[in-house]
């Protein structure tokens, strides 16, 4: 099967979606919630690329290739997409890097550097509106929690990518929907929960303390 991305023509295999085809072929497609070989559902948007035929903006990490398809990885459009969910991210990201145990592999940290991702670009939440997420969340902002051998969880870096949920049977879950979702671990979950997990997580929300990310 043949496409073209960035102009060029690529022959792709079509059994892969497309950012591993890319991928494997040299085009570097950034993402957080993806990872190869993994259960996931399209949600940052960070992998974000451009549909030339019909000039949709369709997420490469759930969408598989199509004969005659025409890509753009890199044109301005969509640089400035994946940025703005970047920054989207950052405005809700409720920790700072600064003595994060997690900071050598947050792949969110080196994105924002990549992308020139601004934090205040967004702005704050109104007041009532931050008032009232502020009491949900207040019990969560500098919680670490255990959940097993020396892996930690700390909800207020964690960017709901689901990662950590889709790949433990009866560990992580979802609770509450929308703005107010939030992954927890119940604590008769905690015993089918693998340290691997950690190397999954795109934040410093689920790491293995005193291991950085090249050990």
């Amino acid at each position: 099967m043949k496409i073209k991305v960035n102009g060029n023509e690529v022959e792709v295999t079509g059994q892969h979606v497309l950012i591993e085809e890319l991928r494997e072929r040299g085009v570097q497609i950034p993402s957080l919630c993806y990872a190869s070989e993994a259960e996931h559902q399209a949600s940052c948007m960070v992998c974000m690329v451009k549909d030339v035929r019909n000039g949709q903006m369709i997420p490469s990490c759930s969408t598989f290739p199509q004969e005659g398809m025409e890509i753009e990885t890199e044109c301005e459009e969509v640089v400035e997409l994946r940025r703005m969910a970047i920054e989207l991210l950052l405005s809700d990201h409720g920790a700072r890097c600064g003595g994060c145990e997690g900071r050598d592999k947050c792949r969110l940290r080196e994105l924002s550097v990549q992308m020139k991702a601004k934090w205040t670009r967004f702005g704050p939440m109104a007041p009532e509106e931050r008032l009232r997420v502020g009491e949900l969340r207040s019990g969560i902002r500098k919680e670490q929690i255990h959940v097993t051998g020396q892996m930690y969880f700390e909800p207020a870096k964690c960017i709901r990518c689901g990662l950590c949920v889709y790949n433990a049977q009866n560990g992580f879950t979802f609770m509450y929907r929308g703005y107010d979702m939030q992954v927890v671990i119940p604590e008769e979950n905690k015993k089918n929960v693998d340290e691997k997990l950690a190397d999954l997580c795109p934040t410093g929300a689920l790491f293995v303390r005193g291991l950085r990310r090249d050990e």
